[in-house]
């Protein structure tokens, strides 16, 4: 009996020492893995029953983050909705894990953009703002400016890069978390989100092929090649194995010609990652600068329908107001294209280049120093604010395994640095604008 009373008052005393030991260990562990903040807002007057169960649902997927559901109804200017954020993350604490926006830019606003840039210090006679048709300063939209909160509000209507960089405003445009719009509107944002669980399905456990159509426009004397041509340089990515070695785990296939043809061909034959490289706007995909000769537009993008596809628009300004007038939201609401990226401002062709005019050595049996040739770009030198430098940031990140809002925002991030750092070359704010201007739309990955 005594034995039995010692043994027992042994085990209790275990307990007593034990169990402090154990909760603080179990507190420091939820301390660890505290939950970061994903926002997803919309507007509660611009979505119908279905639709906000739609998006509840699609929430309620999302696991390892603190989930915000935020209405914007009551905001009609972004810098607004932005300090809402501010104020509601303020309030909760932690970190922001990413911002998800489900509606037109009419609906949740997005952030007013003007080109107005001077690329030279001495240029007195131009102020560098582009007008559109009626004289009035052109302006377009950017959703950039809800991926970071360190941007001063005030500063955020009518942004231009010359305010940034020359003036020395309060501005970010190097993003700390990813940012998704989804640019569809009351009753269509609940069909597009059982496409987005249909297109998962469908790919699940596939190696998607890429298939790029490319329609390259800028042809230079002494190149064989065209410098804005992407399917070029996503072959080189391929191909030279030292360098880049991407593609090793999909297939990547490449149209010049008949394009129209081989994308419906393509459709059919399966789920593809879609680029699409050509000038053109928010009426779809051109062969020329003239805009008028489509061979993928808001017809065609409706009534492709064999299977789904991400797309990617390379260049041109496609999307463009994110509103209802274009073959992106087209193609989203009435066909099967799954989270597009693509530009709100055309930036086609805006010092992209395959080759640079660079010296090189004296060739051998020649004389003196001063020889130059065209050579290829390499990592090295698409540090040089080449737009091609996203792309290639983009396969990178596509290649280690990422998804595809990871890998947008990873180059997204990559992008941005390296144009901050090249701030005092004034040629960087071709860099800028690319980052303002280039978005991903759809749904983010759960």
């Amino acid at each position: 009996m005594n034995r039995f009373r010692c043994n027992s008052m042994i085990l209790f005393i275990l307990i007593l020492i034990l169990l402090p030991f154990g909760s603080i260990t179990s507190a420091s562990e939820t301390a660890t893995t505290e939950k970061s903040n994903y926002y997803f807002v919309y507007n509660s007057s611009k979505v119908d029953t279905k639709d906000l169960a739609a998006i509840k649902q699609y929430v309620a997927k999302f696991k390892n983050t603190n989930n915000v559901l935020f209405d914007a109804k009551n905001y009609k200017e972004a810098p607004k909705l932005l300090d809402a954020l501010k104020a509601q993350q303020k309030k909760i604490g932690g970190k922001v894990a990413g911002v998800q926006i489900f509606g037109l830019a009419n609906d949740v606003p997005a952030f007013s953009y003007v080109h107005k840039m001077k690329p030279t210090e001495g240029n007195f006679e131009w102020n560098g703002i582009e007008y559109d048709k009626s004289g009035k300063p052109e302006k377009f939209v950017s959703d950039l400016f809800y991926s970071n909160f360190k941007s001063d509000s005030k500063y955020l209507t009518d942004v231009t890069v010359y305010g940034i960089i020359q003036e020395n405003q309060p501005v970010s445009i190097l993003p700390e978390w990813p940012v998704s719009r989804l640019p569809l509107t009351k009753g269509e944002i609940s069909k597009y989100v059982s496409n987005y669980e249909a297109y998962r399905k469908q790919i699940e456990g596939k190696s998607v092929p890429t298939v790029a159509l490319s329609a390259p426009v800028e042809f230079q004397k002494g190149l064989d090649v065209a410098q804005d041509d992407i399917a070029f340089f996503m072959n080189r990515m391929k191909e030279e194995k030292e360098e880049f070695g991407y593609f090793s785990n999909a297939d990547l296939r490449t149209y010049y010609k008949d394009l129209a043809v081989n994308l419906t061909k393509e459709n059919k034959s399966g789920v593809m990652d879609l680029v699409v490289g050509s000038d053109g706007d928010t009426e779809g995909a051109t062969l020329k600068k003239d805009r008028k000769n489509y061979f993928f537009d808001r017809k065609s993008a409706a009534s492709l329908n064999s299977n789904y596809y991400t797309a990617f628009f390379w260049g041109s300004g496609t999307a463009k107001g994110l509103n209802a007038n274009s073959i992106i939201h087209d193609g989203m609401a009435k066909g099967k294209m799954i989270n597009p990226i693509a530009f709100t401002i055309s930036t086609y062709s805006r010092d992209v280049a395959n080759y640079l005019w660079l010296p090189i050595p004296t060739p051998e049996g020649e004389t003196g120093d001063d020889w130059n040739d065209y050579i290829a770009v390499d990592k090295e030198l698409l540090e040089r604010n080449n737009p091609f430098f996203f792309v290639y940031k983009y396969y990178e990140a596509i290649e280690s395994g990422k998804t595809r809002l990871q890998s947008f925002y990873d180059a997204q991030v990559e992008y941005a640095k390296l144009s901050v750092d090249n701030k005092k070359n004034l040629r960087a704010s071709l860099g800028y604008e690319n980052i303002i201007s280039i978005h991903y739309l759809g749904l983010a990955d759960y």
